[in-house]
């Protein structure tokens, strides 16, 4: 297999190289949700793989309270990381727009 051609340096997260900025904010969530969602899927399948553990008895289990709230808090800082440049950019033009 060949190798990957290096792309640019990592840039702050405003940086458009689109017209509308929010293709590069969509973009960059896309991307980053598709890394996660893939690091996930390969270390759920060795935890299953190692631990000897049935997937259809994960679908079962049942959260505590403070598991439930633990991964609230994951699932906010996860939408926030993802999906955060665009609302601020969303607010920003409706501040803008009055």
């Amino acid at each position: 297999m060949s190798e990957l051609p290096k792309g640019p340096k990592p840039g702050a997260r405003d940086t458009s190289f689109f017209p509308d900025p929010m293709i590069d904010h969509l973009l960059r969530a896309v991307v980053t949700l598709t890394m996660e969602l893939s690091v996930t899927r390969e270390r759920l399948k060795s935890l299953e793989s190692v631990a000897g553990i049935d997937s259809h008895a994960l679908d079962s289990h049942q959260l505590t309270p403070q598991e439930e709230q633990a991964r609230a808090a994951a699932r906010r800082q996860l939408i926030e990381a993802t999906l955060g440049p665009m609302v601020s950019r969303l607010k920003n033009l409706s501040v803008e727009a009055d």
